[in-house]
Order: C-alpha cells, then sequence, then structure tokens
C-alpha cells in the first residue's frame, strides 16, 4: 500500500456562500476539505502507540483494504472499522412504470457514518471562514473576428466572455451586458442611462459560462468598462436583486 501523506492544516475552514435558489437572505457553509491519507493516520497512530512499526502498519491496512474491496466486489455491505457503513446501491433511477433485472443501472457505493463517528465531529471548531460571493465573474474576454484573447474589440463584431454566474436575466432594462466609457484611469460616469447596452434579447450565447454578442455598431471609438448585470438564479427563477460585475481590464472599442 502506498505510504501516502499529505499537508494538513491546523484550522478547520469554511466558505460562505449565498442560496442563489432562494429570493431569502439564505446562505449556507461549505468545509474546505482536508484529506488525510494512511501516512497521515499511520502517524497520528505512531505519536500514541508504537507498539507495531510502520511498516507493519502500512502492510496490516493494505491486507484490510483489500479484503474490504473483496467483500464490495461480492456485493457486501462493509462497516468500516466501527466508523460506518459503506454500501452498494444502484447509481440512477429507471425510466419505466414496469421495470425488469436488466433495467437495474451499475451500482455505485454510499456511506452511512456512524455514531462514533458522528460524535468524533460534533466538537469540531471553526476557525476561520472565507465569504465566496455569487456574483458573476468575468474569466476572459475573446474577440472572435481576431481569435485572440484580450482587451481590444471591434464594433460590429462578435465578442465571447467566459466566466461564471454570467448567463443574463431578469428586467431587460436593468439587466443586460454594458459598455460605459471611462478615462484613462477606467473611471465611468455615474448616469448609466449613457452607457451602450446589450440586452438578453440581443445575446447569441447566454449561459452561466459562456455569454456571446456582438459590439453596438453605433458606439463611438475609444476606452470603455465592460460591466454584467443580472438576476439570474437557477432554471427558471429570477431573483430580486440584480447582481452585477465589472471586467477588471479596460476595453478598447474600435
Amino acid at each position: 500500500m502506498n505510504d501516502r501523506s499529505s499537508k494538513l492544516t491546523k484550522t478547520v475552514n469554511v466558505t460562505m456562500h449565498s442560496l442563489a435558489l432562494s429570493e431569502k437572505d439564505i446562505s449556507y457553509a461549505k468545509v474546505q476539505r482536508n484529506t488525510a491519507y494512511i501516512g497521515n493516520i499511520i502517524d497520528n497512530t505512531l505519536e500514541h502507540n508504537q507498539t507495531l512499526d510502520r511498516e507493519t502498519l502500512l502492510f496490516s491496512a493494505g491486507l484490510l483494504r483489500n479484503g474490504i474491496l473483496e467483500l464490495l466486489k461480492a456485493g457486501k455491505a462493509v462497516d468500516l472499522l466501527e466508523m460506518g457503513t459503506l454500501y452498494i446501491k444502484p447509481a440512477g433511477g429507471m425510466d419505466t412504470a414496469n421495470p425488469s433485472i436488466s433495467d437495474v443501472p451499475a451500482m455505485g457505493l454510499a456511506f452511512t457514518p456512524s455514531e462514533l463517528a458522528l460524535a468524533a465531529v460534533k466538537g469540531v471548531k471553526v476557525a476561520a471562514d472565507i465569504t465566496e460571493s455569487n456574483e458573476p465573474v468575468i474569466n476572459e474576454l475573446y474577440n472572435i473576428s481576431t481569435r485572440t484573447s484580450g482587451t481590444a474589440v471591434a464594433k460590429g463584431h462578435s465578442v465571447r466572455l467566459k466566466g461564471k454566474r454570467l448567463k443574463i436575466a431578469g428586467e431587460e432594462n436593468e439587466t443586460g451586458i454594458f459598455f460605459a466609457a471611462c478615462d484613462e484611469s477606467g473611471n465611468i460616469a455615474d448616469d448609466s442611462s449613457a452607457w451602450s447596452h446589450i440586452p438578453a434579447s440581443e445575446i447569441i450565447d447566454n449561459t452561466t459560462s459562456v455569454l456571446l454578442f456582438n459590439v453596438p455598431e453605433a458606439m463611438a471609438s475609444g476606452n470603455y468598462r465592460l460591466i454584467v448585470r443580472t438576476a439570474y438564479g437557477s432554471g427558471t427563477r429570477i431573483n430580486k436583486t440584480v447582481r452585477n460585475t465589472t471586467f477588471t481590464e479596460i476595453v478598447s472599442v474600435g
């Protein structure tokens, strides 16, 4: 068995996420996973008991792993050292009202933790948190006509934005892609009515990760800040709050 270890942190960190599916102010926390491998487990064991040496513990762990795999292959549920039960289950549903054996999907695995394991984590304290925004994120601006990523775009030509949570939805006059004229420092006018606006109805490809659109012909050449505003939630849900993001670089329109 591979004597694999990882560098374990001393704190338990979580990220905070707001729930995009809800119009209420609801958030949830997600633990940043910090995985201990067999090498870490043996290190911890030897700190408390050195009756067996490292090689013996590693060899024994390999034997236990092989035995567990054999039992799983035989379709058995396995109690994992009193930590919980690992068991097989169909990996999905069946699209029929009268299923037969041949309709049963391939098997997957599930795990039910024991009371012993659950009790061990009840006292874990969160030492730090990192709040994750649900705002749209623009990672790349791609000029289709020149086939290059960067900050230069041309009037009347196609541009593709790539990122996260980009899909445009909501009131057409409040959401969409906006070009706001700016100075060399990137400062823009507060009056958004003067911005060039591309509503969702004019966006060619409108998904959470890609926005494909044409730069308006009527725009004046110059420097702009590119802004995305959306109230998209999930599926057909539209949130009350409009979220927005501004591309980090000044965009040159020519």
